[in-house]
């Protein structure tokens, strides 16, 4: 009996470290490459502003993207985003600027967000603290849908006209 019990707790704990996605790939199996519908142009309107993002392809061990959001002419913020290739699987990270690139966070914080899960064309990353999850989705033909969730507010979804560049 005791056997079993710690064979079923081996075996969990394995489970756990190899989580599988929809399309039977471990996360920390999913490379840069399966990632790549993020790359391209992608702009649209959000709460009577103009948000603009884009992602490089794949290359190397990373993906940049950038990021602004305009309002009546003006920016009201942007981001600086990166997807590095780690040993568990991608990891997005970000910083947030005011204009005159003024940052947010502290000098040295940067906001990480590993991949949770994975199936083609859909990539959820999530804070370790499960405070904050992001996804990004291809959707029909020529849009980019990213998701935001944060604890205790409500999902924002926005849908994007995207291109590859």
């Amino acid at each position: 009996m005791k056997m079993a019990l710690v064979s079923l707790v081996v075996l969990a704990s394995f489970s756990l470290g190899q989580e599988k996605t929809a399309a039977s790939k471990a996360v920390r199996e999913i490379t840069l490459a399966d990632l790549a519908f993020i790359s391209g142009h992608s702009h649209g309107e959000i709460d009577g502003g103009w948000a603009d993002e884009h992602w490089s392809e794949p290359v190397g061990d990373s993906m940049m993207g950038v990021y602004r959001y305009v309002k009546n002419g003006k920016v009201q913020m942007y981001e600086m985003l990166v997807i590095e290739q780690t040993r568990q699987g991608p990891v997005l990270r970000l910083r947030h600027f005011n204009p005159g690139l003024v940052g947010w966070e502290e000098k040295g914080q940067v906001w990480s967000y590993p991949l949770i899960h994975w199936t083609k064309n859909e990539a959820v990353f999530e804070r370790p603290d499960k405070g904050t999850r992001i996804t990004y989705r291809a959707g029909d033909q020529g849009v980019l849908e990213s998701t935001l969730e944060r604890s205790g507010k409500k999902k924002e979804v926005y849908r994007y006209t995207h291109a590859q560049e």
